[in-house]
């Protein structure tokens, strides 16, 4: 089967430092170099031949890539559908850079308190998201909230579901993981995304929340379709496999990234797909919302209409 997404690393610098984030705390990625723009858009082209129709532009925080709005035009005049998770801190000096390329422009909300949100954070960040909000709609732009659901933070889902629905907003819940030793999402989060998942303007991939119920990812029944459905590229070119988080292989491309798509390493590593040791119990969301199309299933069945409950707030409940 054709992959769907790709998930492009074009920075590991981030300017902030989230306490349910890995990347910032590993000294291996900080040295790493920034994406080669023409890298950038030779592999998109052939991502997009493989059969790619989205491309999540994600690092690090990606707004400190200073070539990003050139990226996204590319893309876009790929057909390609585009999508950017930022922390605001640099947003509103880039919005109309940006105005008009991010078809799924998500930006980093944890908290309805300032010092909750910033804590989370790492630095002082909460007036920047609400600033930008208020450019983005300014630019007739559409940004969703994503909330990362904490053993600290979840109480504020009420509150926050409540504020995306004033501001016409979707609020993406997003159940943090365990992978570097951070503490996963407590049980109570899991009973209130339940709860709050029917709101309006609030999106919860079903899917995900029966897969953290059920204990996630099965090695022996494995639901992971990581290898098959996304394209994760690292900042330094090497095609990344299984996935960025449970990286074993770096691949490099060198301009062929169909030829190391297709070749042994990587069907070798697609027919191992949720099925290593460490892929035992994962739930890891940017894997499994693709994944689950790969399968007619209950997960796929749930994770359908859970999209479907997204595209008519966004689309036509406004």
């Amino acid at each position: 089967m054709r992959p769907i997404l790709c998930s492009y690393y074009i920075t590991y610098r981030c300017n902030a430092r989230c306490a349910f984030c890995g990347i910032w705390q590993d000294p291996t990625l900080q040295r790493s170099i920034e994406a080669d723009p023409e890298d950038v858009v030779r592999n998109l082209k052939q991502a997009r031949y493989l059969g790619v129709r989205f491309v999540d532009f994600t690092g690090g925080e990606p707004l400190l890539y200073e070539p990003l709005p050139k990226l996204l035009s590319h893309a876009k005049k790929m057909g390609l559908w585009t999508s950017v998770t930022t922390n605001c801190l640099l947003y509103p000096e880039r919005a109309k850079d940006l105005s008009g390329l991010v078809d799924l422009l998500h930006f980093s909300l944890d908290s309805d308190r300032a010092e909750v949100h910033d804590r989370l954070r790492g630095v002082e960040s909460f007036h920047r998201v609400l600033e930008s909000i208020e450019i983005a709609k300014g630019l007739s732009e559409c940004p969703d909230l994503l909330f990362t659901v904490t053993a600290d933070n979840f109480e504020a889902m009420t509150k926050l579901a409540k504020f995306a629905r004033e501001q016409r907003l979707i609020l993406i819940i997003n159940p943090t993981f365990s992978y570097f030793g951070n503490d996963p999402m407590p049980p109570e989060a899991d009973r209130l995304i339940y709860e709050v998942s029917g709101y309006p303007y609030v999106y919860v991939n079903r899917a995900l929340i029966r897969l953290i119920r059920s204990g996630g990812n099965n090695p022996r029944n494995p639901r992971c379709r990581a290898v098959t459905s996304t394209i994760v590229i690292s900042p330094d070119n090497c095609l990344l496999l299984p996935c960025f988080h449970h990286r074993q292989r770096n691949l490099p491309i060198d301009g062929n990234l169909s030829e190391v798509w297709e070749g042994g390493i990587a069907q070798s590593e697609r027919r191992m797909e949720g099925r290593h040791a460490f892929c035992k119990g994962c739930t890891i969301n940017c894997y499994f919302d693709p994944s689950f199309l790969y399968k007619f299933d209950i997960y796929f069945t749930y994770s359908l209409l859970s999209k479907v409950k997204y595209a008519f707030d966004k689309y036509l409940r406004r």
